[in-house]
């Protein structure tokens, strides 16, 4: 968000660091008037990122002089102020009103500078709720300021925002194309961190689409530009990607010497959350080479770290959660105190007139009152019991969830080492296959316990997921191109959990058998709802296998396929020739998710 959000804050926190004392003592010397707004301009921007709530105080203060002799411009930077505060409490619907008053008042005031920035500012709350072409339109608009102006620095960071848009509106080479600009913009005014940065997300749009040839050369250029500079997380960041990426082209020496140094960065660094990626990696790479007993020490040590900031994150969730619960209850008693201000100084003014109905009236008006707070009291007191519980409920939920993606992972990395140890190859295959129907579960759990929504999978992210892994658990990634079409759904568990297994055993039985001697295809998954049927198609463009087509067939996979389409009520038919092998399945029993 701070990519996108009032990103002239940024150059002047630093400059501004330790002075919110200082500013706060400084100013009741000064006169009640617009002499005041600098000084609280300073503590503002000091606070706003990291206690917005006491920012929005002083934005209050700020607003008052503007309004009673300030000019438009002054008006305008106190609505500006006021939709910083709140987009970074992220309450963006208060923030937008703001931001636009803002920008109307700097164009009646000619500051085109101030024009520029609110299309950004404007801009950061349309992609913040999704609306990426209002984003993209507010976007390139602020681009066009700041290049009209000049602005170099700030030319780049909106190209880098425009970037970032394409990237979620899925337009990879567009973002690219951006981000490309944004850099060489960077290192011609030698603001060399943040081109490092943006070339390193380059390199994961690059990753993102299985190009790690392309990616490498990308992470590479982010640490020359880097050079000696004190970046470490970010420099341990594009270490650990040079190093997944060399592991999924299968250039295992040049895998190993990044992600060690990256390891050692984030532990002289205290990185946590880097440092479990690491540890995965490492653990992958050491089960490549063989090594199985380094492999499991690598895992047991990511469970251990990505354990830790599990707990920290839901530690600051719960803080949060009471913090924003505590600033609630003193606005509601701030609220109460005016109102029963309010109430006495009619009950004063009707004692005043000595009108004794208007006396009898009031008594009877505070009873009622009485009636009417004792009944609110105990419903406010009920509705905290059921949030409380249900929030309990659902930290509990999680918990079970992580804890599950977690047993299912050590599963796997178990049936993993045990294969390395079996020489049979049918039975090391049966291992394998078990390991890879595991590892989908997995990502089920994984999901749940990340995702805002407790009480269903998001099919198209995990799906995506999914056959990503098993391409890669196959090292087919440079040879079989996939296609994947998802519809937005989210289905319940119990729908998802067969429907990622069966279709784990149809894209690994094509994996398997549609390719052999080195050739390179299309697999092709697609997945939608219509009417009252969720449609699954699987097709490729290989020589295909007969283990589905044979249906007097007694593996277990398509055994399990079997059962699992049954409990689903689904009807499937194969169909296979000399232009590849397609499954499809029409499923009736499906629930999705509430």
């Amino acid at each position: 968000m701070r990519a996108l959000l009032v990103a002239w804050l940024l150059s002047l926190s630093t400059a501004l660091h330790g002075q919110v004392d200082s500013l706060v003592r400084l100013l009741p010397t000064l006169p009640p008037d617009t002499s005041r707004l600098s000084a609280l301009t300073g503590i503002i921007k000091e606070l706003v990122f990291t206690d917005p709530d006491s920012a929005l105080v002083f934005v209050g203060d700020f607003t008052v002089l503007a309004e009673r002799g300030g000019t438009t411009l002054h008006k305008a930077k106190a609505h500006n102020l006021a939709g910083m505060c709140y987009s970074v409490k992220s309450e963006y619907g208060t923030a937008l009103p703001h931001y636009q008053a803002a920008l109307d008042g700097f164009e009646k005031a000619g500051d085109d500078w101030y024009v520029a920035m609110l299309h950004n500012n404007i801009g950061s709350v349309h992609k913040e709720e999704n609306r990426l072409d209002m984003a993209e339109r507010e976007i390139t608009a602020a681009l066009r300021g700041f290049t009209e102006l000049q602005d170099t620095l700030w030319t780049a960071i909106m190209l880098n925002n425009l970037a970032n848009i394409f990237r979620a509106r899925e337009l990879p080479d567009s973002a690219a194309a951006y981000y490309d600009r944004a850099v060489k913009l960077l290192v011609g005014i030698n603001a060399a961190e943040h081109a490092a940065s943006i070339r390193y997300n380059q390199g994961t749009i690059e990753g993102d689409r299985g190009r790690h040839h392309e990616a490498i050369p990308l992470y590479r250029d982010a640490l020359r530009i880097l050079g000696d500079r004190p970046e470490d997380h970010l420099r341990s960041m594009v270490l650990t990607e040079i190093g997944l990426s060399s592991l999924a082209i299968g250039d295992l020496e040049e895998c190993r010497m990044p992600l060690v140094d990256a390891l050692a960065i984030t532990i002289a660094g205290g990185f946590k959350k880097q440092r479990a990626s690491v540890h995965r990696a490492l653990a992958e790479y050491y089960e490549r080479i063989g090594q199985l007993d380094s492999a499991l020490a690598q895992q047991r040590a990511f469970t251990q770290w990505n354990d830790s900031v599990y707990s920290e994150e839901k530690s600051a969730q719960i803080n949060e959660l009471q913090e924003k619960y505590d600033s609630g209850k003193k606005d509601v008693l701030l609220a109460e105190n005016k109102a029963q201000l309010e109430r006495r100084s009619i009950i004063i003014k009707a004692i005043g007139a000595g009108a004794l109905m208007l006396l009898l009236a009031a008594l009877f008006a505070f009873r009622a009152y009485r009636l009417k707070r004792r009944g609110e009291a105990e419903l406010a007191k009920k509705n905290a019991i059921i949030e409380s519980q249900l929030k309990e409920k659902e930290l509990l939920v999680r918990e079970i969830h992580h804890r599950v993606k977690n047993n299912l992972q050590t599963v796997s990395s178990l049936l993993s080492i045990q294969g390395r140890g079996i020489t049979d190859e049918k039975a090391k295959e049966a291992v394998n296959d078990s390991r890879l129907r595991v590892k989908s579960m997995a990502l089920i759990h994984q999901d749940l316990y990340r995702e805002g929504d407790i009480t269903g999978v998001r099919m198209k992210e995990y799906v995506e997921k999914l056959v990503t892994s098993l391409v890669t658990s196959y090292a087919l990634g440079e040879r079989v191109r996939t296609v994947v079409e998802v519809e937005d759904i989210a289905l319940d568990v119990d729908t998802a959990v067969p429907i990622g297994l069966i279709l784990n055993e149809l894209v690994t039985n094509a994996l398997k058998y549609a390719w052999p001697d080195e050739r390179t295809g299309v697999l092709a998954v697609k997945l939608e709802r219509e009417a009252e049927f969720l449609f699954m198609h699987i097709a490729d463009d290989g020589v295909g296998s007969d283990t589905l087509a044979d249906e007097g067939s007694t593996g277990f996979g398509l055994n399990m396929v079997k059962t699992f389409a049954s409990k689903l009520k689904a009807e499937w038919e194969i169909e296979q020739d000399a232009e590849g092998t397609a499954v499809g399945l029409s499923i009736r029993n499906f629930k999705l998710a509430h």
